[in-house]
This record gives C-alpha cells, structure tokens and sequence, in this order.
C-alpha cells in the first residue's frame, strides 16, 4: 500500500524542528529511523499531514559521556549502540540487546527515538 498525502519537512535545527512541531501540532510526526513510522503509514494506520524528517538535525547521534552521565543522543541507530565501547563498559546490556534487534539493516537505520504519538 501507499501512505496517504503529507507534507514533507526537513529542518536543519532544533529550532527549526520545534517550531515546525508548535505550528503543526497533531498534524505531524517526526520521522528519524522510519522503521516504526512508515509502516504505519503504508498501512494507513497512521496518517500525518506533516512529516517532520530529523535526519539533517546535527548532534542529535551519538553516544558519550558528560558530568559523569551516559548521554544517548534521540538519533543514535542500534548498530551505534551494539558498537559502543563506552556502553560496553559502562552498561552493557544495551549493546547486547541492540545486537538482538532486527537485522543488520534494521540496526543500520533503526533510532532510539520512539514515534510522537501525541501529548505525554
């Protein structure tokens, strides 16, 4: 199946993004790794006017270490977890279970950022 017509947005910024989310508000759903989102949209079973695409989004990847804490950024894919020697060390279990996740190419593009599903 084919999703039904949305308007495609792809911010540069944080800011960018945000205002794009207030504007539209129920109206858009953000894409990152799109291993949830599209399928729901191929189906039809979600169905956003706006799709707001994060990928061009600068320092939203990645795994490090601030003030003591692990920081794992909303766009780190599972095969940057399973890889991680920060992780391994530091909590091990994630990279383990990222390794368990789909296939390579799921872990490939699959991020850690969950689909907006509306207001928490």
């Amino acid at each position: 199946m084919y999703p039904a017509a949305f308007e495609y947005h792809r911010p540069t910024s944080i800011q960018d993004a945000l205002g794009l989310l207030a504007k539209h508000q129920d109206d858009a759903k953000l894409l990152a790794g799109g291993h949830s989102l599209i399928p729901l949209m191929k189906f039809r079973l979600a169905q956003p006017k706006h799709l707001i695409d994060l990928g061009r989004i600068g320092g939203l990847a990645g795994v490090r270490e601030e003030k003591g804490a692990v920081v794992i950024g909303a766009l780190t894919t599972h095969a940057t977890i399973e890889h991680s020697e920060l992780l391994k060390g530091k909590c091990p279990i994630l990279p383990e279970a990222a390794a368990r996740i789909g296939d390579p190419q799921v872990r490939n593009m699959g991020t850690m950022i969950p689909p907006r599903t509306g207001p928490p």
